[in-house]
């Protein structure tokens, strides 16, 4: 992708990040909405969400849920809205929020891998916790959780999306999860769309580390396996985020910042929203000369139709 403009991907809010590690993290609709709208007009194209329990913070699946947030912000804003389908024990419960509200990009993890949640709470030097939920999210316990992403899960979680017409991106956590999805492709004939999106998740301690080497592994294998027209974003966990972001742009790919992914500015200094993540590594960018992708831009190159409060 060598040449074109940079999409901006804002993961505006996660699973992995608390609200004991900052108070800045987006938990309620307002805070979501707000947030989501600020991060679009610095200029982010794509704005990727989890939802959270307004109550304390959990993260959750229910509907009800994400539709306090996201008709909202799709009336507000003209990103491109990409939902995180992650949790669930099945593939019908990880698409079931997806299936209601009809998303332009739904996420599928293509690997399992232990994920050491314990690391993230290390990195962000947080040790007291607001929530029981967090204490247990990484506590003990976290050292005995594994992301379980079988072959079956992803091939029917792909079914899924195809029948809805949802576009999926793709994310991996390291070189391997690139061969899963060549097979999952070869698997399906054809029959997902082009241009294929691919996700760089780094600095998980089971997967990939975010430092330059690893990344344009991946990023060479991703082209040999897939093609050079393909969206590949990269994202960094932790407070390398923004260093990994940097890494991706300066080789060409698409990048993901946001409160999702990492709340640390610098060692002591939180970052206020995710409209200054995304103000960051605009200036960032404008360093080297290189151009943003608008959301218009953005839905040509993956091939999403424009919206019809857009195009009326």
């Amino acid at each position: 992708m060598s040449g074109k403009n940079v999409m901006i991907t804002c993961a505006v809010t996660g699973s992995g990040m608390t609200p004991s590690m900052s108070p800045y993290l987006p938990v309620t609709a307002e805070q979501m909405i707000t947030q989501s709208v600020d991060a679009a007009r610095e200029g982010a194209c794509i704005l990727h969400f989890h939802a959270r329990n307004p109550q304390d913070g959990r993260p959750t699946k229910e509907v009800g849920v994400w539709q306090d947030f996201l008709p909202a912000i799709r009336s507000q804003c003209d990103a491109v809205i990409n939902m995180s389908c992650s949790m669930g024990n099945t593939a019908e419960d990880r698409a079931s929020a997806a299936m209601v509200l009809q998303p332009e990009i739904a996420t599928v993890i293509v690997g399992s891998m232990n994920y050491g949640m314990f690391k993230k709470a290390q990195a962000q030097g947080v040790t007291e916790f607001q929530h029981d939920w967090e204490r247990e999210l990484f506590g003990p316990s976290s050292y005995e959780r594994v992301t379980n992403n079988t072959f079956k899960k992803i091939d029917r979680l792909i079914d899924i999306f195809i029948e809805q017409n949802i576009m999926m991106e793709f994310e991996c956590y390291d070189v391997g999860h690139l061969y899963i999805l060549e097979y999952h492709m070869k698997n399906k004939m054809g029959r997902m769309k082009r241009p294929l999106i691919v996700q760089f998740l780094t600095g998980i301690l089971g997967g990939s580390p975010s430092d330059i080497d690893h990344l344009l592994h991946l990023k060479r294998t991703t082209e040999r396996l897939f093609g050079m027209e393909t969206e590949i974003f990269t994202h960094g966990t932790g407070p390398d985020n923004m260093r990994a972001a940097a890494y991706g742009a300066l080789m060409g790919t698409n990048v993901r910042i946001g409160q999702e992914d990492n709340v640390t500015e610098r060692p002591g200094r939180l970052f206020t929203s995710n409209a200054e993540q995304v103000r960051k590594i605009r200036r960032i960018l404008d360093e080297f000369d290189i151009g943003i992708a608008t959301p218009e831009e953005a839905r040509r190159r993956l091939g999403l139709p424009t919206p019809a409060r857009q195009a009326a």
